[in-house]
């Protein structure tokens, strides 16, 4: 009976095996075993990759985690004495830019104690010719080589910016690790004493000067950021461009104004606070923020405007080979401050003669903005494209000469309108 039951089941011997139902069963049962077999083989296969670890894993605490650097010009040291020791010398190139990166330090314990002394990073820095050169020399100072994914701001010095910045970006654009969002900075001084400064944060310097950028669109009269992937747009279309100036007085940082490349990426001019107001305009890129401008109860002091609102339109038109530029914008918001207490805000003479100062004042910004641009020959507000667009042929004919001999000509008609909501306090 067992060996019945055997056979039955498909035992070899079976004549029962050799009918073509049974043949069936039996080649599917040959199939099932083998797809078993198959989703095993890759379900182990799947396993050693996940347990093998990463091949090329590296320690956070051995990771130079760049996140700020400076270029300046190299220091002359003065005359060589007899006992100097010579440099570490140089294949080729000459020692002209001293390039400094900042680190975080990863030990948190001793930086949170050192961090009033300034002591939460570290600074490295090398001197050459080549970024790329000077970043691998970099390498041989410490056991951890620089490593740029996380990078957070790049500082030029004005010297270095004057000369010109093309040659210098082509490194850190080609560069995998680099970030396009990575903020770009002018400084008067040297590039290296905005890393090294003492400020009273507990951020590493180059983290919070990243984040100042993100208040500008609520003050007007600071400029904007300036990303590197926006400046490598600017190079490969021979634009003009603006990049915000950074100081530093009494362990503070500050945005001042604005530093104005012209299309051959040196810098040739700044854009102070007003001029900055007026360019936002011209761009179109002015979100909110307020404008002063004098008291007409009392030009001694001030009122301030607060604007949620704003409509803002340029046309262009061409006659006898001469661009005109026409601005009309209309700014809505409230009075946002009102020196003179004892003036009645609700008073509608008052508020008309507030909004016939402030839409004079934000008229002479764009005028001074416009007229900058003009004497730099630099269209940082980018004006071409919006010609481009409008007049295509006539763009045709001007675009290779357009910042240097046509701008430079350009007309401007500017009509700004003022709209005061609420004069008086809500609360």
């Amino acid at each position: 009976m067992g060996k019945l039951r055997w056979n039955i089941l498909g035992i070899r011997g079976n004549p029962l095996a050799t009918r073509p139902g049974m043949v069936k069963i039996q080649e599917k049962n040959v199939m099932l075993r083998k797809c078993w077999k198959t989703l095993l083989i890759g379900i182990l296969f799947t396993l050693t990759l996940l347990i093998a670890g990463c091949w090329d894993r590296k320690e956070i605490e051995n990771r130079g985690y760049v996140l700020g650097v400076g270029i300046d010009h190299v220091v002359s040291s003065g005359p060589k004495g007899l006992y100097d020791l010579d440099k570490t010398p140089q294949a080729a190139g000459q020692r002209k830019y001293k390039l400094t990166i900042e680190m975080p330090k990863f030990n948190k314990q001793e930086a949170s104690k050192e961090v009033n002394k300034g002591q939460n990073h570290l600074i490295w820095s090398g001197e050459g010719e080549s970024m790329f050169a000077i970043t691998r020399m970099i390498s041989t100072k410490t056991y951890f080589s620089p490593f740029f994914e996380d990078i957070q701001i790049l500082v030029f010095s004005e010297a270095v910016a004057r000369e010109g910045v093309g040659d210098i970006l082509d490194f850190f654009l080609r560069d995998a690790e680099m970030r396009r969002l990575t903020r770009v900075f002018v400084t008067p001084g040297r590039a290296e004493d905005i890393l090294k400064a003492k400020l009273q944060v507990e951020e590493v310097n180059s983290t919070f000067i990243g984040k100042l950028t993100a208040n500008t669109d609520k003050a007007p009269y600071f400029a904007g950021k300036a990303e590197l992937g926006q400046i490598a747009q600017a190079l490969r279309s021979n634009h003009s461009f603006i990049v915000p100036i950074i100081v530093t007085e009494d362990k503070e940082v500050r945005l001042l104004k604005g530093a104005i490349f012209n299309k051959d990426h040196k810098m040739v001019g700044e854009m102070n606070e007003l001029e900055i107001l007026g360019g936002k305009i011209l761009r179109q890129t002015l979100k909110q923020g307020i404008v002063v401008a004098p008291n007409p109860a009392d030009p001694q002091h001030t009122v301030a405007f607060e604007i949620y609102e704003k409509k803002m339109n340029i046309d262009t038109s061409v006659q006898d080979d001469q661009i005109l530029f026409t601005v009309k914008v209309i700014l809505i918001g409230n009075l946002g401050e009102n020196m003179v207490h004892e003036q009645d805000a609700v008073d509608p003479v008052f508020t008309k003669a507030v909004e016939k100062e402030i839409a004079a004042e934000v008229t002479r910004s764009i005028k001074a903005a416009f007229s900058k641009q003009q004497q730099l020959k630099a269209d940082v507000t980018e004006l071409g494209d919006l010609v481009h667009r409008q007049h295509p042929d006539y763009w045709k004919n001007v675009q290779d000469r357009w910042d240097e001999e046509v701008f430079p000509m350009a007309q401007l008609n500017v009509d700004v309108k003022i709209q005061i909501r609420r004069p008086v306090i809500t609360h």
